[in-house]
């Protein structure tokens, strides 16, 4: 009862994100925002434009391709993909680069859409937090139909219906697509 649950993640969930290491990566900072989910307030996430990659304009550019998280002023970790992410949406006016849900009392799920390149099918990257780690747990291609009620609904090809969401909701992160069409618990 004493002990800490130790939480594994199914690999076949994550893509591996993409960086090309045969160059140095020049980054700005561009937004820095809250995650309000965590309670006090001393979390949150940093973006980054590879001012090389995208050419950085902050008025035009909304492609980032490096993540922080931070606890105050500690970087508890930090993820880099040359494809980066993108806003998510507009929350109480002011573009939004990530979306959290409260998992339980000591995890946070923060969900961050991939940039969408041409033709291409973004991915969604779901991360959890909790007091100094940060996971990734989920990293697959998929657009985001929408938001609502502690569910994010998802769609495989633009043209199609919606195939599937992911839950936020009892104490863990779920998912159910066709591939998994009775639920599959992801965290």
């Amino acid at each position: 009862m004493n002990d800490d649950a130790v939480c594994e993640t199914d690999s076949s969930l994550n893509t591996p994100f993409y960086f090309n290491g045969e160059r140095d990566q020049v980054c700005r900072i561009t937004d820095t925002q809250t995650i309000l989910d965590m309670g006090s307030n001393q979390y949150a996430v940093s973006w980054y434009v590879d001012t090389e990659e995208w050419n950085f304009d902050p008025q035009t550019n909304h492609i980032f391709s490096k993540i922080e998280f931070k606890k105050g002023d500690t970087v508890l970790a930090s993820f880099c993909d040359d494809d980066g992410w993108s806003y998510i949406g507009i929350e109480n006016s002011k573009a939004k680069i990530f979306k959290s849900f409260r998992i339980d009392s000591a995890h946070t799920a923060v969900v961050f859409r991939g940039g969408a390149s041409a033709a291409g099918v973004p991915f969604l990257s779901v991360f959890v937090l909790s007091d100094n780690e940060v996971k990734l747990v989920f990293n697959k291609e998929y657009f985001i139909e929408k938001i609502e009620n502690g569910k994010i609904f998802i769609m495989s090809d633009a043209e199609k219906p919606v195939c599937g969401y992911l839950s936020f909701m009892d104490g863990h992160v779920s998912i159910v697509s066709n591939e998994y069409p009775t639920g599959k618990i992801i965290f």
